[in-house]
Protein backbone atom coordinates (compact mmCIF):
# COMPACT_ATOMS: atom_id res chain seq x y z
CA UNK A 1 0.00 0.00 0.00
CA UNK A 2 1.31 3.47 -0.70
CA UNK A 3 2.20 6.24 2.01
CA UNK A 4 -0.99 8.31 2.61
CA UNK A 5 0.26 12.43 2.03
CA UNK A 6 -1.72 15.31 2.96
CA UNK A 7 -2.49 17.78 0.76
CA UNK A 8 -4.70 20.86 0.81
CA UNK A 9 -7.81 21.32 -2.18
CA UNK A 10 -8.23 24.91 -2.53
CA UNK A 11 -9.93 26.37 -5.77
CA UNK A 12 -8.46 28.92 -8.52
CA UNK A 13 -11.48 29.87 -10.59
CA UNK A 14 -14.01 26.86 -10.82
CA UNK A 15 -11.30 24.28 -10.65
CA UNK A 16 -9.71 22.56 -8.16
CA UNK A 17 -6.09 22.27 -7.27
CA UNK A 18 -4.37 20.92 -4.62
CA UNK A 19 -0.50 21.20 -2.97
CA UNK A 20 1.05 19.35 -0.06
CA UNK A 21 0.80 20.10 3.29
CA UNK A 22 3.77 20.36 4.37
CA UNK A 23 4.82 22.92 2.03
CA UNK A 24 2.46 25.57 3.51
CA UNK A 25 3.35 27.48 6.44
CA UNK A 26 -0.26 29.16 7.19
CA UNK A 27 -3.81 30.07 5.34
CA UNK A 28 -5.16 33.41 5.88
CA UNK A 29 -7.90 35.64 5.04
CA UNK A 30 -7.03 38.43 2.47
CA UNK A 31 -5.19 41.31 3.80
CA UNK A 32 -4.08 44.81 1.89
CA UNK A 33 -1.79 43.94 -0.80
CA UNK A 34 0.69 47.06 -1.89
CA UNK A 35 1.59 47.20 -5.78
CA UNK A 36 4.73 46.83 -6.95
CA UNK A 37 6.20 48.69 -9.99
CA UNK A 38 7.72 46.79 -12.21
CA UNK A 39 6.57 43.13 -10.83
CA UNK A 40 5.34 40.77 -13.27
CA UNK A 41 1.18 40.76 -13.68
CA UNK A 42 0.86 38.06 -11.93
CA UNK A 43 2.44 39.21 -8.73
CA UNK A 44 -0.11 40.84 -6.96
CA UNK A 45 2.69 42.89 -4.99
CA UNK A 46 3.31 42.80 -1.42
CA UNK A 47 1.81 42.44 2.41
CA UNK A 48 2.59 42.84 5.53
CA UNK A 49 1.99 39.31 7.51
CA UNK A 50 2.95 38.94 11.18
CA UNK A 51 6.22 40.91 11.16
CA UNK A 52 7.26 40.01 8.03
CA UNK A 53 6.78 41.02 4.35
CA UNK A 54 5.23 38.34 1.93
CA UNK A 55 4.88 38.53 -1.93
CA UNK A 56 1.51 38.28 -3.16
CA UNK A 57 1.03 35.86 -6.63
CA UNK A 58 -2.21 35.26 -8.02
CA UNK A 59 -2.30 31.89 -10.60
CA UNK A 60 -5.38 33.07 -11.89
CA UNK A 61 -3.92 36.08 -13.62
CA UNK A 62 -0.55 33.94 -14.75
CA UNK A 63 -2.54 30.97 -16.48
CA UNK A 64 -5.69 33.08 -17.56
CA UNK A 65 -8.06 32.07 -14.91
CA UNK A 66 -11.46 33.89 -14.77
CA UNK A 67 -11.95 34.57 -11.08
CA UNK A 68 -14.84 33.50 -9.48
CA UNK A 69 -17.43 35.36 -6.37
CA UNK A 70 -17.73 31.87 -5.34
CA UNK A 71 -15.81 30.66 -1.71
CA UNK A 72 -13.82 32.81 0.62
CA UNK A 73 -10.66 33.72 -0.79
CA UNK A 74 -7.41 32.88 0.96
CA UNK A 75 -4.07 33.83 0.79
CA UNK A 76 -1.63 30.13 1.85
CA UNK A 77 1.91 31.22 2.74
CA UNK A 78 4.47 28.90 1.56
CA UNK A 79 7.48 27.53 3.41
CA UNK A 80 10.86 28.86 1.96
CA UNK A 81 14.34 28.29 1.98
CA UNK A 82 15.56 31.95 2.10
CA UNK A 83 13.40 34.76 5.09
CA UNK A 84 13.19 36.97 2.67
CA UNK A 85 11.30 35.22 -0.28
CA UNK A 86 8.13 34.07 1.09
CA UNK A 87 5.38 33.70 -0.91
CA UNK A 88 1.64 33.31 -0.74
CA UNK A 89 -0.89 32.20 -3.10
CA UNK A 90 -3.97 34.08 -3.74
CA UNK A 91 -6.78 31.44 -4.18
CA UNK A 92 -10.28 31.49 -4.82
CA UNK A 93 -11.32 29.06 -1.84
CA UNK A 94 -9.83 26.70 0.10
CA UNK A 95 -11.99 23.48 0.35
CA UNK A 96 -10.42 20.57 2.43
CA UNK A 97 -7.48 18.73 4.11
CA UNK A 98 -7.42 15.57 2.17
CA UNK A 99 -5.31 12.59 3.18
CA UNK A 100 -3.95 10.55 0.14
CA UNK A 101 -2.41 7.59 -0.32
CA UNK A 102 -4.27 7.40 -4.64
CA UNK A 103 -1.37 9.22 -6.25
CA UNK A 104 -0.84 9.21 -9.84
CA UNK A 105 2.26 10.18 -11.77
CA UNK A 106 1.79 13.07 -14.78
CA UNK A 107 1.37 11.23 -17.34
CA UNK A 108 4.39 12.01 -19.63
CA UNK A 109 2.19 14.02 -22.31
CA UNK A 110 1.56 16.55 -19.62
CA UNK A 111 4.25 19.22 -18.77
CA UNK A 112 5.97 17.88 -15.87
CA UNK A 113 7.14 21.62 -14.56
CA UNK A 114 3.87 22.51 -12.87
CA UNK A 115 1.64 19.88 -11.69
CA UNK A 116 3.73 17.47 -9.93
CA UNK A 117 1.05 14.59 -9.36
CA UNK A 118 -2.57 13.95 -9.72
CA UNK A 119 -4.73 12.84 -6.61
CA UNK A 120 -7.64 10.97 -7.57
CA UNK A 121 -10.36 10.63 -5.08
CA UNK A 122 -14.07 8.71 -5.46
CA UNK A 123 -15.44 11.48 -8.11
CA UNK A 124 -12.70 13.80 -9.16
CA UNK A 125 -9.20 14.10 -10.32
CA UNK A 126 -7.46 16.77 -8.55
CA UNK A 127 -4.03 17.75 -9.85
CA UNK A 128 -1.18 18.86 -7.62
CA UNK A 129 0.92 22.15 -7.97
CA UNK A 130 4.99 21.79 -7.82
CA UNK A 131 5.51 25.09 -6.05
CA UNK A 132 8.89 24.54 -5.75
CA UNK A 133 9.34 24.73 -9.71
CA UNK A 134 6.67 27.54 -10.01
CA UNK A 135 7.44 29.80 -8.08
CA UNK A 136 11.60 28.85 -8.71
CA UNK A 137 11.12 29.90 -12.30
CA UNK A 138 9.12 33.48 -12.13
CA UNK A 139 8.61 35.06 -8.55
CA UNK A 140 12.16 33.92 -7.91
CA UNK A 141 14.27 34.65 -10.38
CA UNK A 142 12.39 38.35 -10.60
CA UNK A 143 12.18 38.98 -6.60
CA UNK A 144 16.05 38.17 -7.30
CA UNK A 145 16.42 40.22 -10.19
CA UNK A 146 16.91 43.40 -7.99
CA UNK A 147 20.50 41.71 -6.23
CA UNK A 148 22.12 41.73 -9.84
CA UNK A 149 22.77 45.57 -10.52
Amino acid sequence: MDEMKQFIQFKLGLQDYAVEMSSVREIIKPVKVIELLGAPEFVQGIAKVRDGVVTIVDLRKKFVIAPTDEGEPRIMIFESTKETEKIGLWVDDVVEILECNSIEKVPSIIHQGTIKEIIKTNENIIPVINIERLFSDDVLTWLSSADIG
